[in-house]
C-alpha cells in the first residue's frame, strides 16, 4: 500500500518544515541559513491560536503549503524515489507523479504539524559539494512528558541559486529510499499505471475523510 508518508518516525516531516525558531538573518541563502529561515516562519504561523475550521486557520495552511513548497524540491523527491523508471516516463506522466505525490505530502504534514510543537532543533555543520549540501541536526521531542533524541541528516540540492530539500535521513531510513522500494514493487506488479491510481486512491480517501 501506498502510504503518505514513508515508515520514518511520524513526526520526521513535521521536524523537517518546524524547526529551530532561531533565524539564520534576512540574508542568509545557505542550505542551513536556507532551512533555519523557512522553518521559523513555518513554526510561527503554527503558533497562532486560530479557531479549528475557521477562515484563518485555512490561510494558514494555505501559507504553509507555500513556505512548504520554498523548501522541498518535489520533483526531485519524485524522480529519485522512482529511479530508473523515471527516464522512462514520458513528461505528461511524471508531472502526473510528482503533483499526486506532493498532494499526499501535503496532506498529511498539514494534519501532523500541529500535533506537537514542543520541539528542541540544533543544527549542526553544512557540508557542501558542488550543488548538493547535507545539513546534520539532532532533535528531541517531548511527547507526554518524555523526551525522544534524533539525528536527522537533509539532504539538499541548489536549484536555480536556491536550497532546497529532497530526502531526509533518520535511524538510517531515508524518505527517498523508502518510497523507492514501494514504487519499485508496485511497478513490478502493476505498472506506472497501477502505482498512479493508487496514489491517487490514497489522496482521494484522504479528502474524503475530512469531508
Amino acid at each position: 500500500m501506498v502510504c503518505s508518508l514513508p515508515c520514518l518516525a511520524p513526526w520526521v516531516l513535521a521536524v523537517l518544515l518546524v524547526g529551530s525558531t532561531a533565524l539564520a538573518g534576512p540574508g542568509g541563502t545557505g542550505p542551513k541559513a536556507t532551512l533555519q529561515r523557512l522553518n521559523g516562519s513555518v513554526d510561527r504561523l503554527l503558533r497562532k491560536k486560530v479557531p479549528p475550521g475557521s477562515e484563518e486557520e485555512k490561510r494558514i495552511k494555505n501559507d504553509v503549503k507555500q513556505l512548504a513548497a520554498e523548501l522541498l524540491d518535489y520533483g526531485e523527491l519524485t524522480r529519485r524515489a522512482l529511479g530508473e523508471h523515471w527516464d522512462k516516463m514520458k513528461p505528461a506522466l511524471r508531472t502526473d507523479f510528482v503533483g499526486t505525490l506532493r498532494e499526499l505530502i501535503e496532506r498529511n504534514y498539514v494534519k501532523q504539524l500541529r500535533t506537537n510543537l514542543d520541539y528542541d532543533v540544533l543544527y549542526g555543520e553544512e557540508k557542501i559539494e558542488g550543488d548538493e549540501a547535507r545539513v546534520g541536526s539532532i532533535v528531541k521531542v517531548q511527547t507526554k512528558g518524555k523526551i525522544s533524541e534524533a539525528v536527522i541528516e537533509y539532504r539538499m540540492i541548489r536549484r536555480d541559486g536556491k536550497w532546497m530539500v529532497y530526502d531526509v535521513i533518520t535511524d538510517e531510513l531515508s524518505l527517498v529510499r523508502n518510497y523507492r522500494s514501494q514504487f519499485q514493487r508496485i511497478i513490478a506488479q502493476q505498472g506506472y499505471d497501477g502505482l498512479l491510481q493508487r496514489m491517487k486512491k490514497k489522496l482521494q480517501e484522504s479528502q474524503d475523510s475530512e469531508g
